[in-house]
């Protein structure tokens, strides 16, 4: 039997030497990545931009700084990139005078192995489950309690979370006031928000509280994750200390010109969310009809789900595995257990092999 399990989805590089199988055979549904692909403006960039890797990258990232300060509407001053959205996430944990951080449970695994890396301890808090409605929920009461209570925290809230996609709905201003108050940093990954677009952001608030962090992946909806390149917004203060505790040229040639040239793609974008949001959809729609699962409606691109107790899971991921079908596993994440996985939404095409594949598994056992 193939072990699959593992700390993050997307090992496609393992389970193609384990598979014998080329990368381009193996449907992986278990990262988050636009299926569409590379921005094709992006591309040719970076076609043309392959000579000059014989140079240093550009430290300064003056074209990179002034599309992104136009396109999210936060100054410059308060941007920092980094070697992917993990970098600054670490970076932000060695943020003075912090005494514990408050992650989500369940919720991304980095926020709690940035602490560790520290020598922070870590708190979780989670999320509430409704059985009923078969969804999760930001436990506000609960925050707002934990966080009057104490002082110094660094928390974490994923906008939508990861794995469960549960977006920060609250609109009340009772959370950033606790935190200013008991001097708390409030940092929203929104790593996936641009699959939704900029109304459920909440880089906005960067620019009235000095203690809001905002974490941007560029990678997944751009379709990246092997060129690595995330970005932060804060305080310029926040922002210099961040600049300042990562290594210098974090972010590489490629990567740069990739993303100046695919965040002004805005055909790309358009027809990205336009597609994702008819294939989530209906890909929820057809898992529902498959009696075994259960599966969380989903706000972005990817579909958390439970299979019945009778079932194994392992069993089912094993089946999928030796149809080079990758799925995540997510039967350790605290807050879920036992039989819980998640998939990402890729094209029709993809999202009905994986449709087959689980048919045919419930069909022959």
């Amino acid at each position: 039997m193939v072990k699959t399990t593992n700390v993050h989805g997307g090992n496609v590089h393992k389970a193609s030497r384990l598979l014998h199988t080329s990368l381009d055979q193996i449907l992986d549904f278990s990262a988050n990545i636009n299926p569409l692909g590379m921005s094709s403006k992006g591309l040719d960039a970076v076609k043309d931009a392959l000579q000059d890797v014989i140079h240093y990258p550009d430290p300064d990232m003056t074209h990179l700084y002034s599309i992104t300060s136009e396109l999210w509407n936060i100054p410059k001053e308060c941007i920092v990139f980094g070697n992917g959205a993990a970098e600054l996430i670490y970076a932000i944990c060695r943020l003075p005078e912090i005494e514990a951080v408050y992650v989500p449970a369940p919720g991304f695994s980095e926020y709690s192995h940035g602490a560790h890396s520290c020598g922070l301890p870590v708190i979780e808090y989670e999320l509430q489950f409704d059985a009923d409605v078969f969804s999760f929920s930001y436990p506000l009461e609960q925050m707002l309690y934990d966080l009057s209570q104490t002082q110094n925290y660094l928390v974490f809230i994923g906008n939508p979370n990861n794995p469960c996609g549960t977006l920060w709905k609250h609109r009340s201003r009772e959370l950033f006031e606790v935190c200013k108050k008991n001097g708390h940093y409030l940092v929203f990954d929104e790593s996936f928000v641009d699959f939704l677009g900029d109304d459920y952001s909440m880089r906005n608030y960067v620019k009235e509280y000095d203690n809001v962090i905002v974490v941007h992946s560029l990678t997944k909806f751009y379709a990246v994750p092997g060129l690595r390149i995330g970005a932060m917004m804060a305080n310029p203060m926040i922002i210099q200390f961040i600049k300042d505790h990562i290594p210098a040229w974090s972010v590489n040639h490629i990567a740069q010109i990739y993303s100046e040239e695919a965040l002004q793609d805005i055909d790309y974008v358009q027809k990205t969310r336009r597609v994702l949001k008819t294939e989530k959809e209906w890909l929820y729609n057809e898992l529902t009809k498959i009696e075994p699962l259960r599966c969380i409606e989903p706000s972005v691109n990817y579909i958390l789900c439970h299979l019945h107790e009778q079932y194994s899971l392992e069993d089912m991921i094993q089946h999928l595995y030796h149809q080079s079908i990758l799925i995540r596993d997510c039967s350790h994440y605290t807050g879920l257990g036992p039989n819980w996985f998640r998939m990402a939404v890729k094209t029709r095409e993809q999202n009905e092999q994986l449709l087959q594949a689980l048919r045919a598994y419930f069909t022959y056992l």
